[in-house]
């Protein structure tokens, strides 16, 4: 007979396993992305109250209150001085475009892609942030919630006048809190504020042959994703992949350059690179967007200009003299071309980097 002591020891380990599936169950790694709830994280992300109300770890808290606040007050602006006069210009200067587009050096900046061509069904972007689990708010112990509303909240805080994060700040959003704010967060809140339901959400990665692969959405991490989303009756997909975009990291991974080399037939965007498709680190991907993309629209941190112009007749819009101070040693080429050419345009809005009220703006279609 087994004695009363070891009796009640084997019944609290079953109990303490049964709570510790029961948890488990609970967690993140088995997280409701339906469709209803999709929408309702969505909502929450932009600062609003879903029609199911505030989940109790919100109501009432004032880090919420001041989420809320800077969220709506940065899109009004940003969509003031930028989204509009951005959509305007884009209607009259880029048109209609092809299925899909590529977005390489992008971070999380949907909405730039999206107001630029408006029209696409797919949307490509790359690039080195991770994209996480898009952030459930209604699903965090108080503490997390406190530690992710504060970094949302400071990531917010200049959008309307920079029109953009600062990627070194994106890394530390991910890495500063146990809620892991990676870039599929600020996919799923710029869908939402553009207007898009998100109907489904998955991890995705490159597969030997270049193509893109869904995984299970257990999977622990994610470093890139796939939306799936809807606006107005009409379908999107938006795949965002971390992808190391240098030669080398195309050296380690070869099945990321076949990749690329089949994203570079479609109409390309660049902003706010850094500079980098300019290095002969970069020159990989420069050359494959260079030999195949039938349009390209960047900012002064894309393509050298010496370079497109060989293969593209191109628009210049806005005004360059220098790049921003950081990189003063790219693009001499394009400042000549600013001072000589005699049909350079105007640009009416932000984009990129701070150059003393400088922008410009480059649209580039194959000769």
């Amino acid at each position: 007979m087994i004695n009363t002591s070891i009796t009640r020891q084997i019944g609290l380990f079953f109990v303490s396993l049964a709570t510790s599936f029961s948890i488990q169950a609970q967690t993140p790694s088995s997280p409701d992305f339906s469709a209803p709830h999709l929408k309702d994280m969505a909502i929450l992300l932009t600062g609003k109250e879903p029609t199911t109300g505030l989940p109790s770890n919100i109501e009432g808290n004032l880090k919420w209150k001041l989420y809320s606040k800077e969220v709506q007050n940065n899109w009004a602006e940003y969509t003031k001085k930028i989204g509009v006069p951005m959509v305007n210009w884009a209607k009259q200067h880029i048109g209609q475009t092809s299925d899909t587009i590529f977005y390489p050096f992008s971070g999380p900046d949907f909405t730039t892609v999206y107001q630029l061509f408006p029209n696409a069904k797919r949307y490509v972007m790359v690039a080195m942030q991770h994209a996480g689990r898009p952030m459930d708010l209604s699903a965090h112990t108080p503490l997390i919630t406190d530690q992710s509303l504060d970094q949302l909240t400071s990531a917010w805080q200049l959008y309307g006048t920079h029109g953009f994060f600062v990627t070194e700040y994106l890394e530390r959003y991910y890495y500063a809190s146990q809620g892991k704010i990676g870039a599929s967060t600020f996919l799923a809140i710029f869908l939402k504020l553009q207007g898009f339901d998100i109907e489904r959400v998955t991890p995705i990665k490159i597969g030997l042959n270049g193509e893109v692969e869904e995984l299970p959405l257990e999977t622990t991490l994610w470093s890139s994703v796939r939306f799936n989303a809807t606006k107005n009756g009409n379908p999107i997909v938006l795949d965002y992949l971390r992808i190391d975009l240098s030669n080398q990291g195309f050296q380690a991974a070869p099945d990321h350059f076949k990749f690329v080399q089949q994203m570079a037939f479609n109409p390309t965007l660049f902003k706010a690179a850094s500079h980098l498709p300019q290095n002969t680190n970069f020159n990989m991907i420069a050359n494959a967007v260079l030999d195949h993309a039938p349009l390209v629209v960047q900012d002064e941190t894309g393509l050298n200009y010496t370079a497109l112009s060989q293969k593209f007749d191109s628009t210049l819009f806005g005004k360059f003299v220098v790049a921003h101070q950081a990189f003063q040693n790219y693009h001499g080429d394009l400042a000549r071309a600013f001072a000589q050419r005699q049909d350079v345009q105007p640009l009416n809005f932000r984009v990129g980097y701070y150059k003393d009220g400088n922008y410009v703006l480059m649209v580039a279609r194959r000769k």
